[in-house]
């Protein structure tokens, strides 16, 4: 009794402690913040809100308070020979001083950029180190990965409201700012305003910065950012991560979370010097640049915005739109599991090649799990699948007898037209899984080909990738158990292993909670929209499974169809079990007891 009395006085100090702690993070980042939100409204109009030097000087109180703050804080935790702040953590505030004091006294005009620059910095470490407390904190830790999501959204909302942001002349409504800040964060693709055309550069610019933001998660920049700056992370940051890279192993965390960003700038690097000559040299070189790095990220982060009007179909049969687009989409949307699991052993194997140590028959070849095996094997069945079915789709027009009554002129059916259908479906195959770019018009698409197309959307990404949907292990385990109830078996069996009946029940609670968004969505917008039900039905299941392709119904929806757009891209990116988790529970509770069983009569 003694002991727990203890324990929970202990826990109460700790939480008291921790709150005290969160209060401290939310004062600074709320300082640092609103420097950041005043250097912003400085670059975001196209007169000065404020007279440069009262901003400048703004923005030195703000410098000059949260030093203060940083100071007294190591001034109550001082003891002779110890040092409670990291000396690091001083050295860009200070920077972030003498930048602005040599800017005030005209030192040159460098020394304020780079002022603006280190408050913007300090403003992302303060909001990080939020998260960290909040984590540390919180009873439902789990709640922070949607709060990441709408803050990204609120945030970049309101950035992209600025007048800045849109091309000269124009002018973009909340609406229509929040309905396109939400498709970017939810790496969807779905616009009610052309990109190329309502936007300007630097509104471009910001939308670009929210897809890449939105793709890998705003926790894991953040993670890199503090593994820059020296931190280590707690216990309970690696277990919210490792939650957020679909459960992988804690030991390997930083592991991961270095692997996860330096291989995504790496191969969005890639993507875009190969794409450079694909826009020809009639465009200027900064243009061409600018367009390989916003479709490079597009398409790695599965987003589907594109700076032409008509995505693709103005480079329908470029080589590079097929070689290049198509293994961004596709290593994108693999997941990190995947690509982790597959370079660990490729190395692996490599390695005893080198040593010639294959050909020793006791030692185990390292081998992919079972997870890895599945994705790819989904993956390859969906895209010959839905490759052959949209391709015969679009040959048996030529075989249509509606089509000869209204002597539609399409030509002889010649090799070289059915090359190019097969490559338009293959492009569409890979881009309908999640990434919403499309080479063809979509009128020219026949019935059957929607019906594919939104078949292929539903199933989306596979886990821990930058993609939505059902996922692709989702559809195998069902597969798999379906397979195993018709053969008369007790549990999924694939690759020689047995699975858990908890993951196949699982994988039919995301199934039918995925089917359950569709439905609600598709019954709201059918009551307040004048649209065919299945155009409703493929937007509805475009933003669920944020994929984005779209039959050009979004731009004239309601001011009420576009939010119920909104939250189902949300809920598309974020998960409805995994918000409803967040929201109501705290921690999973044991049963030490069963019911009797009794049977159910299933036909």
């Amino acid at each position: 009794m003694i002991e727990h009395g203890i324990d929970e006085h202990g826990q109460r100090a700790r939480s008291r402690s921790g709150w005290r702690w969160l209060l401290l993070s939310c004062r600074r980042a709320v300082v640092t913040g609103t420097a950041a939100v005043a250097v912003i409204v400085t670059h975001g109009f196209e007169r000065p809100v404020l007279p440069n030097e009262l901003g400048h000087r703004l923005l030195l109180g703000l410098t000059a308070i949260y030093l203060l703050d940083l100071l007294a804080s190591w001034w109550r935790r001082w003891t002779p020979g110890r040092l409670p702040i990291h000396g690091r953590e001083l050295v860009l505030p200070m920077l972030a001083g003498a930048a602005g004091a040599a800017a005030e006294f005209g030192t040159g005009q460098g020394w304020g950029w780079l002022f603006q620059g280190l408050l913007v910095w300090l403003a992302l470490r303060e909001v990080w180190r939020l998260y960290v407390v909040g984590v540390r904190v919180m009873d439902r830790p789990g709640m922070l990965l949607p709060l990441s999501f709408l803050s990204l959204v609120v945030v970049g909302t309101l950035v992209l409201k600025l007048p800045v942001a849109a091309a000269p002349g124009r002018q973009i409504g909340w609406i229509d700012a929040l309905f396109t800040m939400t498709s970017a964060v939810c790496v969807t693709g779905l616009t009610v305003r052309d990109t190329a055309t309502a936007f300007s550069p630097i509104g471009q610019g910001i939308i670009l910065l929210f897809i890449q933001l939105g793709g890998l998660g705003i926790v894991t920049f953040g993670t890199m950012f503090a593994l820059v700056g020296g931190q280590r992370l707690s216990l309970r940051e690696n277990v919210s991560l490792s939650q957020m890279l679909s459960d992988q192993p804690l030991s390997r965390i930083t592991t991961l979370v270095r692997l996860v960003v330096i291989s995504t700038v790496g191969l969005e690097l890639v993507g875009a010097l190969l794409l450079m000559r694909t826009w020809g040299p009639e465009v200027a070189m900064g243009d061409r640049a600018w367009m390989s790095v916003f479709h490079s990220v597009s398409a790695f982060c599965n987003a589907g915005f594109s700076l032409f009007s008509d995505s693709f179909q103005g480079y329908r049969y470029a080589p590079s739109i097929h070689a290049v687009i198509v293994p961004l989409i596709v290593l994108g949307g693999l997941g990190l599991p995947v690509l982790d699991d597959v370079w660990r052993v490729a190395c692996q194997r490599l390695r005893r090649r080198r040593r010639g140590s294959l050909h020793v028959t006791n030692e185990r070849l390292p081998r992919l799990s079972l997870h890895t095996k599945l994705v790819l094997v989904t993956t390859i069945s969906l895209y010959v699948g839905g490759t052959s079915l949209i391709l015969a789709g679009q040959v048996a027009r030529y075989f249509d007898p509606t089509v000869v009554a209204n002597k539609q002129d399409l030509g002889p059916l010649t090799a070289t037209k059915v090359g190019a259908m097969a490559a338009d479906a293959s492009f569409m195959a890979v881009s309908a899984r999640t990434a919403g770019f499309n080479t063809i018009p979509m009128n020219e698409l026949r019935p059957a080909g929607v019906f594919v197309l939104m078949m292929l959307m539903m199933v989306g990404a596979s886990p821990g990738g930058t993609g939505g949907g059902m996922k692709t292990t989702t559809l195998a385990l069902l597969v798999l158990s379906v397979l195993a109830t018709a053969r008369q078996r007790e549990q999924a069996e694939a690759f020689g292993r047995t699975i858990s009946d908890s993951l196949v029940r699982r994988a039919a609670t995301l199934a039918l909670a995925f089917v359950g968004v569709v439905a609600l969505a598709t019954l709201l917008l059918l009551i307040t929209e004048p649209f065919p039900f299945v155009k409703v039905l493929f937007e509805v299941v475009s933003a669920a499974s944020t994929t984005g392709l779209s039959l050009g119904i979004t731009p004239d929806l309601t001011a009420f169809g576009k939010l119920v757009i909104v939250v189902t891209m949300f809920l598309g990116r974020v998960g409805p079990l995994t918000l409803l988790a967040s929201l109501f529970v705290r921690q999973p509770v044991g049963q030490d007891y069963a019911y009797p069983r009794e049977g159910v009569i299933l036909g």
